[in-house]
């Protein structure tokens, strides 16, 4: 009887503390069981709530995946899932702040993103309902892996498109186009965040030291953070100074044109060009190449600095020495007119 009670026991602990007996996918099948516990940090049984794909509304599709153990101290880590209509430049910002510097981007057959806490994937353009739709994943404690937590939203992604029947997605995503560091470092006058021309002289107040962090430029989807080395810190501090974007992914620059407020105007560097959303960014024609979209934020130290420092610029001074710099790193000439 006692060796029963045993092996039962065993069994019991097994089944609470282990993956023994959970099904291979979960979410409706919609995420592996096996990529799930790659991303979620420890040891644990992974339980899942969600019916998986809703054929009649995509974005209404979601679930959530835990992971967790009876085990003294091993604490208890979950996933959420969920698909989402977007406006072409919210997967850039990582819908959230501060800005995600940090960041790793994929391009090629799948584009998506990547940092410690959250991961995107878009849709092939056939699965877009009235704006693009993006699946999202976003975990509570940093991912364990990386290049595990894209691999684990391009699968599930191209489960969704292969269900839906809108796309064709790889099993695996590209390579990781990661940040430079893992710390901000100081801006090299002429090369600031490595765009070719770009300076800050007289741009920031006097004696103010710079950081800068994010991908290296140039790149398909890139990024850089400008922070100020001042007495700020919290939510103003990791807002940053001014925010920078780039990208050249074709489905990006698809989603950025669905946006109803993309219409044509002139940019900051003096070219015609697509203004997205009344200005949040440009598309810009390229000479050789597909279009590029630069886009140029301030962050919280900015309208904190403008209010101390009045001879500080305007925040629209700063959009055009970024978008000719930025032209010219990565390799976008204006074409010819006439």
């Amino acid at each position: 009887m006692a060796a029963v009670v045993v092996v039962i026991a065993g069994l019991l602990h097994a089944w609470r503390n282990t993956n023994v007996l959970t099904a291979d996918r979960l979410c409706g099948d919609l995420v592996s069981a096996e990529k799930v516990d790659a991303v979620l940090p420890g040891a644990g049984r992974l339980d899942a709530e969600g019916d998986g794909l809703d054929e009649d509304d995509l974005t209404d599709t979601g679930c959530r995946v835990e992971k967790s153990s009876v085990v003294l101290g091993s604490g208890e880590s979950g996933l959420s899932v969920r698909l989402w209509g977007v406006r072409g430049y919210d997967p850039l910002a990582f819908e959230s702040e501060p800005y995600p510097p940090g960041a790793s981007y994929f391009t090629g057959e799948v584009t998506g993103g990547v940092d410690a806490y959250k991961a995107w994937v878009m849709l092939p353009e056939k699965c877009w309902t009235d704006r693009p739709v993006v699946a999202e994943f976003s975990i509570n404690e940093p991912a364990a892996d990386r290049t595990a937590f894209a691999a684990l939203a391009t699968d599930t992604a191209r489960t969704i498109a292969a269900r839906s029947k809108c796309g064709d997605l790889p099993e695996k995503p590209g390579t990781l186009i990661s940040a430079r560091s893992d710390a901000a470092r100081p801006v090299s006058e002429g090369q600031v965040c490595g765009l070719d021309g770009l300076t800050l002289a007289g741009q920031v107040p006097a004696g103010t030291k710079v950081l800068e962090e994010g991908q290296q430029a140039p790149a398909d989807v890139w990024s850089c953070k400008l922070t100020l080395d001042d007495e700020t810190s919290g939510f103003v501090r990791g807002d940053g100074f001014m925010k920078y974007t780039a990208t050249r992914d074709p489905l990006l620059i698809d989603a950025l044109r669905k946006f109803p407020g993309t219409a044509e105007r002139t940019a900051p560097d003096g070219r015609k060009a697509e203004e997205v959303d009344r200005g949040v960014g440009f598309i810009l024609p390229c000479a050789d190449g597909g279009p590029l979209y630069l886009a140029v934020d301030s962050g919280q130290q900015y309208l904190e600095a403008s209010k101390r420092h009045a001879d500080l610029p305007k925040r629209d001074t700063y959009a055009a020495p970024f978008m000719k710099a930025a032209a010219r790193t990565f390799g976008c000439d204006a074409p010819a007119t006439g």
